[in-house]
């Protein structure tokens, strides 16, 4: 996932990392220790360490932590990025914290086995903070549309088809190359699921304090928030 597209992601990534960083610190243990799940290219990863925090950033594809890592290396910022699986999250020893940004648990078939792992890895009141497309985004705002942009004269396509509780999503790249294109693409699936499925999930890892908010906020979720951060406390 994010292997064929790698070279363009950072580009057409129009999230504020400096809001969403200002954001998560507010949850996060202050000078705490902990893994960025599913860090990409690795912009909040660094942004968090450049707050203090101690934090290495963790991904499935080795093409997005080429791209962290450089990024790391010419700000001569001292922090790693590894391989793992969102999925089934592995550590070396108890982290005081776990974040993962922009859709990554939207991604994972089998939920409650993630957060199972990620509650393994934290130490006693350590901090989960996720943000995820909500079901109403993925239902009616993104399922059967097409949308399409260019930027430095690369051109994206991007497809959405609705299967079930799945989100089918087709990219297609067009790069300049000389006096033509090259043409990538690439295949991916997000599950749609209901704000009280993923806060149940939770409670089931064994997380004692689960919270909910409309992202970049403090209120409840309504009907029609199309992203949804959640804060578990181990």
């Amino acid at each position: 996932m994010y292997t064929a597209l790698a070279d363009v992601y950072d580009l057409f990534y129009e999230e504020d990392t400096q809001a969403r960083t200002e954001y998560y610190v507010r949850f996060l243990p202050a000078n705490g220790e902990g893994v960025d799940i599913g860090c990409g290219t690795g912009a909040l990863t660094l942004a968090l360490g450049r707050r203090g925090l101690r934090i290495y950033g963790l991904d499935k594809s080795a093409a997005m932590l080429s791209k962290a890592s450089d990024a790391a290396l010419r700000m001569g910022a001292n922090v790693r990025f590894v391989a793992g699986d969102a999925g089934d999250l592995r550590v070396l020893h108890p982290l005081d914290f776990a974040v993962a940004a922009n859709d990554v648990y939207n991604y994972v078939p089998k939920l409650r086995n993630a957060f199972r792992s990620v509650w393994a890895a934290l130490r006693e009141g350590g901090v989960f903070a996720f943000d995820v497309s909500s079901a109403y985004k993925l239902r009616e705002v993104l399922a059967g549309n097409v949308f399409s942009e260019t930027k430095n004269d690369v051109t994206y396509v991007w497809k959405n088809f609705r299967s079930g509780n799945k989100l089918n999503i087709d990219f297609t790249v067009f790069t300049p190359a000389g006096a033509s294109y090259i043409k990538t693409c690439e295949t991916q699936t997000q599950y749609i699921r209901s704000c009280e499925e993923i806060t149940a999930a939770l409670r089931e890892a064994g997380f004692r304090r689960v919270r909910a908010y409309a992202f970049y906020s403090t209120r409840k979720p309504t009907p029609k928030t199309e992203r949804i951060v959640f804060i578990a406390e181990k």
